[in-house]
């Protein structure tokens, strides 16, 4: 199964109406055009597809018995379980679903189930996490598949569970609205990343638990340190890192200036620009290795060092050879008579 990328947002589930929540404050609130759009349902539809599940919010009751086509229809009342081994109940933890985590796969339109958001409601004992946690959708187990006809339609029908043990399951995310998770990884880069001026260079956005880094750190350690305490931090679903590495940027152009003949060349990166140094043939050769470090993407300028190699000076031409008086025989001739000259001849 391919990764899937685009935009992610959330199927938040309820109780059909007129049911108690049994979890204050769920389903959370959505304001009209805020970002991530999620949406509120009373089922999500699920397809298998080659690319993944292919996920249907179902909006109203009046239509969960509609022709479904054979997808696998999961409401508040789909319970799950933890199978470590893929064997179904074995460890006797139960879970309640409570919504899903989509993709828009490429911006297209078409959502894909990412993760699973579950609720513990039995099975762990004291210290078991109240709040609904987010679980990654490969976890995910199928047993007991049957179809059933459900009068306007037949609807699939199967037991769920989790490959997961009670360990994992303490370890998985919590859910958070996308404002507290923020608080969060301020919190988390001001702790990690100690120099103010790469922590000015940084920000983030986080959409439906998507942490997405930008930024021009110079070091490639720096953003593993980042990533690495964002895992740690409340909330926090994936990582998006979009950040332009200063020297991962360095590596770029001394490979495009390899490829041209210009692996001399030292290429530094200083203060968010690509420095040149060196010496080089010609002016045109100058001009030429600047133009190849503009063409990388995320250069946004370069210092161009290079200085023009002086070019060699002529050898002198080498002197007539000299006779035994000291001059040249071309100096001999000129000064003999003319008549020394015909009988030379």
């Amino acid at each position: 199964m391919r990764v899937i990328s685009g935009p992610p947002r959330y199927f938040f589930l309820r109780r059909e109406r007129n049911a108690r929540e049994e979890l204050a404050n769920w389903p959370p609130d959505i304001k009209p055009m805020e970002t991530p759009e999620n949406q509120v349902g009373v089922a999500v539809r699920l397809f298998p597809e080659e690319l993944g599940w292919r996920a249907e919010l179902v909006t109203r009751e009046a239509d969960l018995n509609a022709d479904a086509d054979g997808a696998f229809l999961l409401t508040r009342q789909t319970n799950l379980g933890l199978a470590p081994e893929g064997r179904s109940g074995v460890s006797g933890v139960a879970l309640k679903l409570m919504g899903m985590r989509v993709i828009n796969a490429d911006s297209k339109g078409v959502e894909y189930v990412s993760h699973l958001v579950v609720r513990v409601t039995g099975g762990m004992g004291v210290g078991a996490p109240s709040q609904p946690l987010v679980a990654p959708i490969d976890t995910l187990l199928l047993g007991e598949y049957v179809e059933r006809d459900g009068g306007a339609g037949s609807r699939a029908q199967a037991t769920l569970d989790l490959r997961l043990t009670p360990g994992d399951v303490t370890n998985l995310p919590q859910y958070l609205p996308d404002a507290a998770i923020s608080r969060y990884v301020t919190h988390t880069l001001d702790e990690t990343v100690l120099t103010p001026q790469a922590r000015h260079s940084i920000t983030f956005e986080v959409e439906a638990g998507r942490v997405s880094l930008y930024g021009r750190p110079e070091m490639v350690s720096l953003g593993e340190e980042i990533r690495a305490a964002l895992w740690r931090t409340p909330g926090v679903v994936d990582i998006a890192d979009h950040m332009l590495y200063g020297a991962e940027l360095e590596r770029q152009v001394e490979e495009a200036l390899a490829e041209r003949g210009l692996g001399a060349i030292t290429v530094l990166y200083e203060h968010g620009l690509i420095n040149l140094r060196g010496e080089v043939l010609d002016n045109a050769t100058r001009h030429k290795a600047k133009d190849l470090a503009l063409r990388i993407p995320g250069v946004r300028g370069v210092v161009n060092d290079l200085s023009v190699a002086e070019p060699a000076p002529a050898e002198p031409a080498e002197p007539p050879a000299a006779t035994e008086g000291g001059s040249t025989a071309a100096s001999v001739e000129a000064k003999a008579p003319a008549g020394d000259k015909a009988l030379s001849k």
